[in-house]
């Protein structure tokens, strides 16, 4: 199996997200993630019958709990999962010897990378890594 530079550029970037996930975990063993609502708005975590409440700097937000909301969703168990899943996929559409995705079929995209990888690195185009020739 040839491994193509996409390819690695989106294992690089799904282990930083693995590893960013695995730290904030390891910061708040058994967290689970939430928002509190009062007079400052905070993301909530919670252990062992315990509460952390984390106020947040509001950035001038003109709504901070659809802001917190937003944090306290992407918690790190969702991370992994998200993850995993990204990680079945690519393992799904590797490269052949022969250059071609070994799920998609001919003539979806002309040469590799096939749309489903274009696709999934699509979210780290900010990247400097990321090359525009790679967009689907």
């Amino acid at each position: 199996m040839t491994t193509t530079a996409l390819e690695r550029f989106l294992r690089d970037r799904l282990e930083e997200e693995e590893r960013v996930a695995r730290d904030a975990i390891a910061g708040a063993p058994g967290a689970v993630w939430g928002v509190v609502a009062d007079e400052i708005e905070q993301v909530l975590t919670s252990r062992d019958g315990g509460s952390t409440h984390t106020p947040m700097v509001q950035f001038g937000a003109e709504d901070p709990v659809k802001l917190l909301t937003h944090v306290a969703r992407h918690d790190p168990a969702r991370v992994l999962r998200e993850l995993h899943a990204k990680r079945g996929l690519l393992a799904e559409h590797r490269v052949r010897d022969d250059g071609r995705c070994r799920t998609c079929r001919e003539g979806e995209h002309p040469r590799p990378p096939c749309t489903t990888l274009r696709l999934l690195a699509l979210p780290f185009a900010g990247h400097p890594g990321y090359d525009d020739l790679w967009r689907p």
